[in-house]
């Protein structure tokens, strides 16, 4: 189907940068094949300038990262992790494969990220970390986390997947976590062609083990012949393609946010006065925006209409991770929840990509209005 709306204007951008693009990529498959690993350490270098922070480890895929960092922080078997239920799979998913329990608490109404006064409730003397999820690009109050973190000794692993060039407290997101994770595939705010991730920390300590474990666990050798292993790693650095093209991009971010803002902003004027209800947010919290998660009634007859319409809209994180078959049993208390299972009958995802022209951005405002008001 050709969108009026597409979720993605993704090669329209590259087409612009296509001369920046190619010079970036032909190195690495017509000269020296090492260059990819200094490609690929001038990107960390440049992420770790862009957010403000001491280290930069670029790994594969924001799965495998959020993965790594669990693994970096030592958590492992019999270790719970506190989390939400509203995020993708991979969140639940990589504290699982860590050999953890994930333990769910709900979210703000407002703001659809985890709630930090119902954090303490949840703390067992099994509780090893907190893993705050920026859902759709709206920072969780990981300062406010930070406190409860460091009263009871755990450690903070953000979730930043969907939230590159989000701010908060003034500060880039991961200023107050232990180790925070962005991704850069293909639908993000900050997206390559393919799987990408970048976990970035100020602890020295913590930034040594993720380059470690993504780095297959090698020793530097110190002459050939000299290999060596100290840890069982996963060899899952960035591909160094996607690295050249994130470089391209990375100083673009602060553009692209700022027309998701601009978008945004015309969306909840657009929308004031309807069925529909728009996000708010803390005084001191600055989004990004993958999408826009609105609530509206009679979601789902909304998302026919506007796909049928040709907006690209879709319903993120629905069902909650509870109701998934593979955690059939998993989450006994998932009646716990009841505004992560009210926002999950609720939210639909209106496309913000920063293409976008204005007068896409008025079709998209009648087109939703004059849905709500058929409902």
């Amino acid at each position: 189907m050709s969108w009026k709306v597409p979720r993605s204007l993704a090669a329209q951008t590259h087409r612009q940068l296509r001369d920046e693009i190619l010079a970036g990529i032909e190195p690495l498959l017509f000269e020296d094949i090492n260059g990819g690993y200094a490609l690929r350490a001038r990107l960390e270098a440049a992420f770790a300038a862009e957010i403000g922070l001491k280290h930069a480890v670029a790994a594969h895929s924001g799965t495998v990262a959020l993965f790594i960092a669990l693994r970096a922080c030592g958590i492992g078997a019999g270790a719970e992790v506190i989390t939400v239920g509203n995020s993708d799979i991979s969140t639940t998913g990589a504290i699982r494969q860590a050999g953890a329990r994930p333990v769910l608490c709900d979210v703000r109404e407002q703001e659809y990220t985890i709630d930090p006064d119902l954090v303490a409730a949840s703390i067992s003397e099994k509780t090893s970390a907190l893993l705050p999820v920026d859902l759709h690009g709206h920072p969780a109050d990981v300062k406010a986390l930070r406190a409860i973190a460091d009263r009871h000794g755990l450690k903070i692993i953000e979730d930043a997947a969907l939230a590159s060039g989000a701010r908060d407290y003034g500060a880039p997101l991961g200023a107050f976590a232990d180790v925070t994770m962005y991704s850069f595939a293909p639908f993000k705010p900050l997206g390559s062609a393919g799987n990408g991730a970048m976990l970035v920390t100020n602890d020295d300590d913590i930034a040594a083990r993720l380059r470690l474990l993504v780095g297959y666990g090698a020793a530097q050798a110190a002459e050939m012949g000299a290999q060596d292993y100290i840890a069982e790693g996963y060899n899952v650095p960035l591909d160094s393609v996607q690295a050249a093209l994130l470089l391209v991009k990375l100083p673009h971010l602060a553009k692209w946010t700022a027309r998701r803002r601009a978008i945004v902003a015309a969306l909840e004027a657009g929308l004031a006065g309807t069925g529909a209800v728009t996000p708010r947010f803390r005084p001191e919290s600055a989004p990004t925006f993958r999408s826009y998660a609105i609530r509206v009634p009679a979601r789902d007859r909304i998302y026919r209409g506007l796909r049928a319409a040709g907006i690209e809209a879709v319903v993120h994180y629905a069902p909650p991770i509870t109701r998934y078959t593979v955690y059939a049993g998993a989450f006994p208390n998932s009646e716990r929840l009841p505004v992560t299972n009210r926002l999950a009958e609720e939210i639909v995802n209106l496309p913000i990509t920063p293409e976008l022209t204005d007068s896409a951005v008025k079709y998209m405002i009648k087109t939703t209005r004059d849905l709500l008001r058929a409902v």
